[in-house]
């Protein structure tokens, strides 16, 4: 039986896990559902060549004295990219969740579907048959995932700040992966742009990022608009419709290599003036997240340190 069972590996849940380990407590496992780690620090490989498909840069200005995150800098996982304050993984984002998790136990592909209060202890039901036991549970995965699984748990939750989470919204977007070469003038800036209108809202080119050794591999992230209108389409449907666009920045030959679908990629909504809560009753049950804060790595990263004050306030 684990002292604290985390749900979800992205920022917030790996930086409540190293604050464990800092505080002394070690017998904590983190779960998740995907095959990898990171959450939205995601990183995919394509014929010989590296797409970032999730976040694209982090924000470290207010946590640069973070021992993480002076650690990400002196062993060059991240640097700094195009003149501003932003910081990429030279091996693609996914590697800083890697370089982080290196030490601690993360149990992937294992997908919580409920939990069960027993007495002095939890039960953690997974869809893959297995369960776990822990006196204490952290949820940092999408507001909306957590409140499914206590929806559906035997577990007795603080009514109004569960009410409050049921407010929190999402934006979605879609992602998709282009072998292309640029139209001339098409981008303003060689290393990443932001469009302030239109279908699509950001694009990257991997290979300026130090991700993808083959040239002219490109993400394309879609507006939050056109995104939610078209999340649920299929990938031939959406491809078609972002046609257009997609020919005004790249020459008629671009190919598109793979997409990818973040149902819950930035908050639209959040939980104000709190930067984590404990919705438990009679155990400890932490949520922590960007909600909670900027929808930004840097505010994932405070949330998740802070859900470990609100664990070490009850039990200390």
């Amino acid at each position: 039986m684990t002292d604290c069972a985390i749900i979800g590996s992205g920022i917030s849940g790996t930086f409540a896990a190293l604050y464990f380990k800092r505080f002394g407590i070690s017998n904590i496992s983190i779960f998740d559902k995907s095959r990898g780690v990171g959450g939205r620090l995601a990183t995919r490989r394509i014929e010989n060549g590296k797409f970032d498909h999730g976040a694209q840069y982090l924000n470290i200005e207010e946590i640069r004295h973070v021992p993480e995150i002076v650690s990400l800098i002196k062993n060059k996982i991240i640097f700094k990219w195009g003149g501003m304050d932003r910081y990429v993984a030279e091996e693609g984002m996914t590697n800083i969740s890697k370089f982080l998790l290196s030490d601690l136990d993360v149990k992937k592909e294992h997908k919580l579907l409920r939990i069960n209060n027993l007495d002095d202890k939890i039960e953690l039901i997974f869809e893959n048959g297995e369960t776990f036991y822990s006196k204490s549970i952290i949820f940092s995965c999408p507001i909306p995932q957590t409140i499914e699984i206590l929806e559906n748990s035997k577990i007795e939750v603080k009514e109004s700040s569960f009410n409050k989470l049921k407010k929190i919204e999402y934006n979605p977007c879609i992602v998709i992966l282009i072998e292309g070469k640029t139209r001339a003038d098409s981008l303003e800036e060689d290393f990443g742009q932001n469009f302030s209108s239109g279908n699509i809202s950001w694009i990257a080119d991997n290979n300026k990022k130090r991700i993808s050794e083959r040239n002219n591999f490109f993400t394309v992230q879609c507006s939050s608009d056109f995104s939610q209108l078209n999340i649920d389409k299929n990938y031939d449907e959406i491809a078609s419709l972002i046609d257009k666009d997609l020919r005004n920045i790249f020459t008629d030959e671009y190919k598109i290599l793979s997409n990818h679908k973040w149902r819950y990629s930035t908050p639209k909504t959040f939980y104000k003036n709190e930067l984590s809560i404990d919705v438990g009753k009679n155990i400890f049950i932490g949520i922590c997240g960007d909600a909670f804060t900027n929808g930004k790595f840097d505010g994932a990263v405070k949330s998740g340190i802070n859900i470990v004050t609100k664990y070490l306030d009850r039990y200390r």
